[in-house]
């Protein structure tokens, strides 16, 4: 059995420096049919679908961007609301059960 690294070799030496290439080329090509390389390489290189879907995403994006603004109160505001209503609730739970 000859080992497949000596595959090569070997076809040089019966075939040439002429009729080598060019069967190693229309290997090649019958390959690349097989698993549809050109096709795979256009969709990979050239714009498609979503490629456009995700160049309109990043242009809502950047228009959501520069029309907002930052928030009118910061968080430890917001905390200090949240904070003075639990305690106003609080109070009026303990009044109602006073009251009874």
């Amino acid at each position: 059995m000859i080992p497949a690294s000596f595959a090569p070799m070997l076809l040089r030496m019966f075939l040439g420096k002429k009729i080598f290439p060019k069967i190693a080329e229309a290997i090649a090509e019958h390959i690349a049919k097989m698993f549809k390389l050109p096709q795979m390489v256009d969709y990979m290189e050239l714009p498609n679908d979503a490629d456009r879907r995700i160049d309109k995403l990043e242009d809502q994006m950047s228009v959501l961007v520069d029309d907002s603004h930052p928030p009118v109160i910061n968080q430890d505001e917001w905390e200090d609301v949240k904070a003075t209503i639990k305690k106003i609730k609080n109070k009026k739970a303990f009044k109602s059960l006073n009251a009874k």
